[in-house]
C-alpha cells in the first residue's frame, strides 16, 4: 500500500510522477542504512554487497545518474546530518529512503526523533524538487531467528518506526511504501542468510514493488540477475564471522533494552508497577555489563568502525568520503 499526504499539493506530486514516467534522463539518489547499501544482494559476484533494491530500481528505470549515499549502521539522524547534503547537491528526480532499523536496535531508541529527522530530510529534498519514496520496515518477527520474547520487542519497535514514517508521509508529499503486510516478502528464498537483510531475489522483489506502486514502467530490456553461485558452506562461514560481529555489535547496546521491555511487558500483564520493572532493569543491566564487558571489549573495538571493505563491481556506487558534502 502507498501512503502520501492528501492535501492541495497532491495533484502536483501526481504530475511529478507523470514526469518521472516520461523523463528520459532520470537522476536517482538513495539514502539510508545497510538495506539500501545492498547488504545481502550478492549481485552476481562474491561480495556480500551488490546493487540493492535502490540500485535495481535505478537500473530498471535506466537512470543516467545514480548516487547511493547509504551507510552500514546509519540511523535517521545520520541520513539527515551526513547523507542529505550530498543528496541535495545532486538535484535528483527521485530519492529512495529506507532507515529506522538501526534506530530500533538501539537502547536509546526514540521514534519521535526518527520522525523529526526524517521530516527534515524529506522536506529539504522536496524543496529541491525531488520526489521522495520512503520504504517502511517489514515484520522482523516473521523472519528473524530469535525467541518469541525478542521477536515481540523487535516487532513493537518496527511498528513504532513505521508509525513515524507514516506521520512523515502525512505531513509531506513523500510516498510511503508499506511492506509489513506483504506475505510474499517473507518467503525464505528472498532473504539473506542473516535473515535481517533481503537476498538478491528479495532486493529485486522490493524494487519491483516500489516501481509498481509508483506506476513506473521498467525501461531496461531485462532485469539484473538474482542468481548466486555462493555455496551453503560459504554462507555459513559468513554467518559465523561477519554475522556474529554484526549481532554482537548491536546486542551489546540492545540487550539491556530487550530485557527491560520483555520484563516490563511481563509485569504489565501481571499488573505490577513499571517502577519495579525499572529497578529490576537497572539491576540486570549492572549484572549483564559485568558479565559481558570483558568478553565483548575486544570484539566491540574491532567492530565499531564502519564496514567499508566490500568489493563492489557496480558502476554506479557510493562516492568516496572525500567527495561527499558531509557537514
Amino acid at each position: 500500500m502507498i501512503t502520501t499526504n492528501k492535501n492541495e499539493t497532491t495533484l502536483s506530486m501526481s504530475q511529478k510522477l507523470l514526469q518521472l514516467r516520461l523523463k528520459p534522463n532520470l537522476r536517482v539518489v538513495a539514502l539510508g542504512d545497510s538495506s539500501v547499501y545492498g547488504i545481502g544482494d550478492l549481485g552476481g559476484n562474491e561480495s556480500e554487497t551488490g546493487y540493492g533494491w535502490t540500485g535495481r530500481i535505478a537500473y530498471d528505470l535506466q537512470a543516467t545518474k545514480y548516487l547511493n549515499l547509504s551507510k552500514n549502521g546509519a540511523r535517521a539522524s545520520d541520513v539527515f546530518n551526513e547523507q542529505l547534503p550530498s543528496a541535495i547537491s545532486v538535484r535528483a528526480d527521485l530519492a529512495l529512503i529506507c532507515v529506522g532499523g538501526n534506530d530500533a536496535l538501539r537502547n536509546n531508541f526514540d521514534p519521535v526523533k526518527v520522525a523529526h529527522h526524517l521530516y527534515k530530510t524529506v522536506s529539504e529534498l522536496e524543496e529541491n524538487g525531488t520526489v521522495v519514496v520512503l520504504l517502511a520496515l517489514h515484520d522482523p518477527s516473521k523472519i528473524a531467528p530469535a525467541p518469541k520474547s525478542i521477536k515481540h520487542v523487535l516487532l513493537d519497535r518496527a511498528l513504532q518506526v513505521n508509525a513515524a514514517l507514516k506521520w512523515v508521509a502525512s505531513k509531506t508529499n513523500a510516498f510511503l511504501i508499506e511492506i509489513m503486510d506483504k506475505e510474499l516478502i517473507y518467503e525464505k528464498n528472498l532473504w539473506h542468510i542473516d535473515r535481517m537483510h533481503p537476498g538478491p531475489k528479495g532486493h529485486q522483489f522490493i524494487a519491483d514493488l516500489v516501481r509498481r506502486e509508483l506506476s513506473l514502467p521498467r525501461r531496461s530490456k531485462e532485469k539484473l540477475s538474482t542468481e548466486s553461485n555462493r555455496e551453503r558452506k560459504a554462507k555459513t562461514i559468513w554467518l559465523l564471522t561477519n554475522g556474529f560481529k554484526w549481532f554482537a555489535r548491536r546486542s551489546i547496546d540492545l540487550l539491556p533494552a530487550l530485557i527491560y521491555l520483555i520484563i516490563k511487558d511481563a509485569l504489565r500483564l501481571r499488573s505490577i508497577s513499571s517502577g519495579y520493572a525499572l529497578r529490576l532493569k537497572l539491576y540486570l543491566e549492572v549484572i549483564l555489563l559485568n558479565l559481558f564487558e570483558d568478553g565483548f571489549k575486544v570484539l566491540r573495538q574491532k567492530t565499531e568502525e564502519p564496514v567499508d571493505a566490500f568489493n563492489i563491481s557496480f558502476a554506479w556506487r557510493t562516492p568516496s568520503k572525500t567527495n561527499m558534502l558531509i557537514q
